[in-house]
């Protein structure tokens, strides 16, 4: 069997994964993606998400589409 990707990273492995300081991290990305906790005191941040901030950071994904997208499944 291979190695676990992890889905989930902590803060100092998601400040690792966009290449910031876990302060740079806490300040620029944290308020932007919302992390889950596993429990009441641990939150981690989903890789997926992260990825979705950098490439609206690169301007790789238009935020206004999937506005649009999602309130057109969910009809609003």
């Amino acid at each position: 069997m291979g190695d676990i990707v992890p889905r989930c990273l902590p803060i100092s492995s998601a400040a690792q994964y966009v290449g910031l300081s876990e302060t740079a991290f806490r300040s620029t990305v944290a308020p932007s993606v919302r992390p889950v906790y596993l429990t009441p005191r641990r939150p981690v941040w989903l890789k997926d998400q992260l990825d979705k901030w950098i490439d609206a950071r690169a301007g790789l994904i238009n935020q206004t589409s999937e506005d649009d997208l999602m309130d057109a499944i969910t009809n609003n």
